[in-house]
């Protein structure tokens, strides 16, 4: 049995300020942090958060406000972390997706799984949703618009590299049901596993060609690592992984990964499908929440309707 306890939040989008949906997760984390501390010794347990620092939306941002990227989340990641020090938070790590270090690692990590037959060349074209930065099947959209934004994809079709995602689902599935993987609170693992077992999974795109704010492919230099393939490495890069398959760090499997509910679909199939293409142990749990609300809809800084943990340190 291992003696480690590590925990993750999710990392944290670097295109505005934290809000208190961000300081619930990273205090709930905390407190499951400080009490295993007590429990196996400082040592024996890793407490990650970070941010998550690619991707189109930030690229149109900061060209928005005349910025190149890097200057632009630098300031981001900076605020975090000064966020954090003042709710005294008690992480032992807090990783950047523009790292040198990270990035290493996701580019060693995808010619790994392009030499072993993951990843083909070839096309996907669907509806993109740029708030979640995903492409959205017709029965996820509500009236036709992404309901976490309000908004109605674009129809995009375009070359892309493509992770196989049926391999390993009947592995995956049984996983779940035995909670080797489990998902907690139990509802939520009732709704990933009808949404397994009632479908074939889609190969998914991990790539894109005409954004230049990312990973290059390794293999491929017009395409650039599409940012969920790329935020998600950040679980075992956050622990010091270098990419090696071989030489897995001592802290994986994470003992509990918590997200919001938003994310549970996209961590329990295209996270899960990268770790299984490259024959790693899936995290032991996932603990999922749900969301604080602001007029009657989810937190969110592309609706515009947060709350800033500034805003509520000034006033408390």
């Amino acid at each position: 049995m291992k003696d480690k306890f590590y925990i993750t939040t999710p990392i944290y989008y670097t295109n505005a300020k934290p809000h208190i949906g961000h300081a619930y997760t990273t205090i709930a984390c905390d407190v499951l942090a400080r009490w295993n501390r007590e429990k196996l010794g400082k040592e024996n347990v890793f407490f990650l958060t970070g941010t998550d620092e690619h991707g189109a939306k930030i690229e149109k941002k900061a060209k928005e406000e005349g910025r190149q990227p890097q200057e632009f989340v630098d300031g981001f990641a900076e605020i975090f972390q000064d966020l954090w020090k003042q709710l005294n938070i008690s992480n032992d790590g807090f990783i950047r997706t523009t790292s040198p270090a990270h990035k290493a690692a996701v580019q060693k990590v995808l010619q790994t799984l392009y030499d072993n037959g993951s990843i083909y060349k070839g096309s996907y074209k669907g509806q993109y949703c740029m708030g979640c930065e995903q492409f959205k099947s017709e029965n996820e959209l509500v009236d036709g618009k992404c309901p976490d934004h309000n908004a109605i994809p674009e129809e995009m079709e375009e070359e892309c590299y493509l992770m196989k995602m049926n391999v390993h689902q009947e592995t995956l599935i049984n996983k779940i049901k035995s909670d080797e993987f489990k998902i907690q609170p139990e509802r939520y693992k009732k709704e990933i596993l009808s949404f397994l077992e009632s479908q074939k999974l889609e190969d998914v795109s991990i790539s894109r060609k005409n954004l230049a704010w990312g990973i290059p492919l390794p293999f491929d230099s017009e395409h650039t690592t599409y940012v969920w393939i790329d935020a998600f490495l950040n679980y075992l890069t956050g622990i010091g992984w270098d990419g090696d398959v071989k030489k897995v760090p001592e802290f994986w499997p994470a003992d509990i990964e918590m997200i919001g509910k938003d994310i549970l679909r996209v961590h329990a199939t295209i996270w899960a499908a990268t770790l299984l293409n490259l024959g790693l142990e899936l995290p032991k749990s996932f603990v999922v929440h749900g969301h604080i609300q602001s007029g009657g809809k989810k937190m969110s800084k592309t609706l515009g309707n947060v709350i800033g943990i500034d805003v509520q340190l000034a006033t408390s």
